[in-house]
């Protein structure tokens, strides 16, 4: 705190101005005079010597116009010292925190630094045992999740390969099959073509063998060599049906037992295609599964670690507060205690910070306001009486 040299009213240590009479505050660094004893009791003896004069009021004399005057001056005056306070105060509280925040981060790594000592040095104390032997539980739990995904990490290899394999045998067979049944969709394809083409000459024959066989009915009229010629004819289209409809029946037999082959061959290519996507579906199934297991061992592999980054951490605190006897733990305990009294002071600072806000003359303040609103609507008011 600062006192004033006017009035002696006590100011937070961040305020420039008085907050009691507005005046500038003597400075407490190694650049400026400080408030001391000697001063106090000049303070003191001045206040003395003021309150024993006499002032106008009790002399019986009204204030004049210029005391009144700087009591005006004054308490507008007054809102620039609280304003520029707060301004102040903010910024300092800001600054505050932050190194607050600061330390209390580096107080945090400091004891996890005065855990892992005692780790690594085996400092034995009644009030840590328990503490290392949770520590040494979750190292090896950490170690059995280390193990288990590298296993099952193993594991999934071994398994993508053999799922891997399967589905590359399946796509092969799958492409065979798949091949073989368009190739015989090809000759059935074909063989169709020779038998339409077969019916086609066969009921072309047939036509005309009807038209011969009716010329020659009406032999009377077309005469002997007419009817001579047309019963040659019809022994000649007799003789090139009997091959046609041979030939008939046997594409018909062919493309019925081709048929039922291309039918089997689409069977075995639907086979194989359910095959090859039943091996797909369980090479993803078996890699989702295998994903989710591995997900499980790091999980807890990780869980493990948080849990002896926590234990180390209250390891650290409990050795910070029973302070164990051990050399090598000296600087640590030493560097705990500084960043701690950080913090306090900080503490301490914001606390004051705080407390200083009720320092301020809010009367005067709230007068110095209402001076200032007076004067800008008496202003405005006058400014419209001329303008109009």
């Amino acid at each position: 705190m600062r006192l004033c040299n006017h009035c002696s009213h006590e100011n937070a240590d961040h305020i420039g101005y008085c907050s009691q009479c507005g005046r500038r505050l003597p400075r407490t660094d190694n650049g400026g005079p400080s408030v001391t004893a000697r001063d106090m009791r000049t303070v003191d003896m001045a206040l003395q010597r003021t309150m024993m004069m006499p002032t106008p009021a009790m002399a019986g004399v009204a204030p004049g116009p210029r005391s009144r005057a700087h009591w005006i001056g004054d308490s507008i005056g007054y809102i620039y010292v609280y304003l520029r306070g707060k301004l102040d105060a903010g910024e300092r509280r800001r600054r505050l925190m932050e190194e607050r925040a600061g330390a209390e981060a580096l107080l945090a790594g400091a004891v996890k630094e005065l855990g892992q000592l005692v780790l690594r040095d085996g400092v034995q104390h009644p009030e840590v045992t328990g503490l290392l032997e949770a520590i040494g539980r979750a190292h090896a739990r950490r170690e059995a999740a280390v193990a288990d995904t590298a296993t099952s990490e193993s594991l999934q290899q071994a398994e993508e390969a053999r799922l891997a394999t399967q589905q590359a045998a399946a796509e092969e067979e799958w492409t065979r099959a798949e091949r073989a049944s368009r190739e015989f969709e090809e000759i059935v394809r074909g063989a169709a073509a020779d038998r339409r083409t077969a019916e086609t000459q066969l009921a072309r024959v047939k036509e005309e063998r009807t038209r011969v066989t009716r010329e020659t009915a009406t032999g009377a009229v077309i005469g002997e060599a007419r009817q001579a010629q047309l019963a040659h004819a019809v022994s000649g289209l007799m003789a090139q049906q009997r091959p046609l409809e041979e030939q008939v029946a046997r594409l018909d037999r062919q493309l019925l037992d081709l048929r039922s082959k291309a039918a089997a061959l689409h069977d075995a290519a639907a086979s194989a295609k359910a095959k090859m996507d039943e091996a797909v579906v369980a090479r993803r199934q078996a890699a989702s599964a295998m994903a989710a297991s591995i997900a499980g061992r790091l999980r807890d592999r990780a869980d493990a670690e948080r849990e002896v980054a926590d234990l180390t951490e209250q390891l650290g605190r409990v050795a910070a507060e029973v302070r164990p006897p051990h050399g090598a733990l000296l600087s640590s305990y030493q560097n705990i205690d500084r960043l701690r009294e950080t913090i306090d002071d900080r503490s301490a600072q914001l606390a004051a910070l705080v407390q200083a806000r009720s320092h301020y003359d809010h009367r005067k303040l709230l007068t110095g306001l209402g001076l200032v609103t007076s004067m800008l609507i008496a202003t405005g008011a006058l400014l419209w009486v001329v303008l109009r």
